[in-house]
């Protein structure tokens, strides 16, 4: 598994942390998750999808949400029914 820092964000004055998670597959390639960081909390989210780009995608807007740890499993549940 490869952590892949992507940014920062500010949720009021406490700090967010967003990385990208990778882990290769046997025989198909990588999977994709993310990691936020944020106020003591830590929320690891594996095997979100195979899309490097949907990924991106996502994060870009956990950050531009500046969703925190504690809150970012709703988000990220919630981006994949639609």
């Amino acid at each position: 598994m490869r952590i892949l820092y992507e940014g920062m964000g500010m949720c009021g004055r406490l700090p967010v942390r967003y990385s990208l998670v990778a882990e290769n597959l046997e025989n198909a390639g990588e999977n994709y998750g993310v990691l936020v960081e944020s106020g003591g909390e830590r929320l690891l989210l594996r095997g979100i999808t195979v899309s490097q780009r949907r990924i991106q995608a996502l994060l870009r807007l956990l950050m531009a949400g500046n969703v925190t740890a504690v809150t970012a499993r709703d988000v990220v549940e919630d981006w994949l029914l639609h």
